[in-house]
């Protein structure tokens, strides 16, 4: 993920990272935007939480829940949608609209 930010220009604010598994933690736990999906298990998001808190980020953990914004169980790509909304307010009126122009 840094490599492509840095090839591509892009800033952690810039960035919208979603994981579900122990394998997605360096992200999850680093400064770059990440959603836990809902579906994740609860240890999974516990760790990411105490990782981002323990590494002086908390802000860049957005847990999904069900229900969360637009009626979404942030489940899967629901929990994406959620980050995006999130992390990106640009995007809310699209994505209320549904709007995917």
């Amino acid at each position: 993920i840094e490599f492509l930010q840095s090839r591509l220009g892009y800033q952690d604010t810039e960035v919208v990272f979603a994981g579900d598994s122990g394998n997605d933690m360096p992200v999850l736990a680093s400064p770059i935007q990440s959603v836990v999906v809902n579906n994740a298990s609860d240890e999974i998001k516990a760790m990411a939480q105490q990782l981002v808190a323990e590494n002086g980020h908390p802000q860049s953990l957005y847990i999904a829940v069900d229900p969360g914004p637009l009626g979404m169980n942030g489940n899967y790509s629901a929990g994406v949608l959620q980050g995006v909304w999130h992390y990106a307010e640009g995007f809310r009126n699209q994505l209320e609209s549904g709007d995917n122009t």
